[in-house]
């Protein structure tokens, strides 16, 4: 898998894209929004590692613009920017996944590598149909246009109507893991799904929040 890093931290660079490497990875490092942009007009990445704070720009435009180059490219970000506020802008941005520096080398591979889940084709519920091959959302036939982890998250909670699922169950399923933190992460995606249920015409609350303990997918 080619992964371009776009990081202008030589040390972080290196440290990233060696990991990447002896994980069988093709790693192209872009220190500047410049350089990583023309990269991806000659050759579209089959996955993208973005800093937030680069010398020429914002990696949240990087994001945004190799979304427009290609939709369903998954794009991690890599930064030192850990408040709330910074993770849910990447996700609003485009982003699949956020880390944050530093980072424990088998998180950062473990979140590159997150498992495919074997569900069946076409899940519908409440007007909400997932098609599982194309990693695809629709709402009564409007795509969602959801990310790769917002699909999954959505998977696992269709899989299971009516039912509450921890956060814990959540994080595991979607990244392999249950030791995310305090479940910004997850917050910050399931924010993202309501706003494109919303903007679909649809009714956000059929994703319920249990305070405290998880999400629940309740039609309405």
């Amino acid at each position: 898998m080619l992964i371009l890093v776009v990081e202008d931290d030589e040390d972080y660079a290196e440290v990233a894209a060696e990991l990447l490497r002896r994980d069988s990875h093709e790693a192209v490092i872009a220190g500047t929004v410049k350089s990583a942009l023309r990269f991806a007009e000659r050759r579209i990445p089959d996955m993208a590692v973005v800093d937030v704070l680069l010398p020429d720009g914002s990696g949240l435009d990087v994001c945004r613009q190799l979304r427009e180059l290609q939709a369903s490219l998954p794009i991690l970000f890599l930064s030192s920017l850990d408040r709330a506020s910074d993770v849910v802008a990447g996700f609003s941005s485009g982003g699949d996944d956020y880390v944050t520096k530093p980072f424990h080398p088998n998180e950062f591979i473990a979140r590159v590598t997150s498992p495919e889940h074997g569900l069946p084709p076409r899940i519908a519920g409440k007007g909400l149909e997932l098609d599982a091959a194309n990693q695809s959302a629709y709402l009564d036939g409007i795509n969602l246009n959801c990310t790769r982890l917002e699909f999954e998250i959505l998977e696992q909670m269709v899989a299971y109507p009516g039912q509450v699922l921890l956060h814990a169950f959540l994080t595991e399923r979607v990244w392999g893991y249950s030791n995310v933190g305090d479940g910004t992460l997850l917050k910050g995606h399931i924010s993202s799904i309501r706003r494109k249920i919303r903007d679909a015409g649809g009714n956000e609350n059929i994703i319920r929040t249990v305070h405290g303990v998880g999400y629940s997918f309740t039609p309405v």
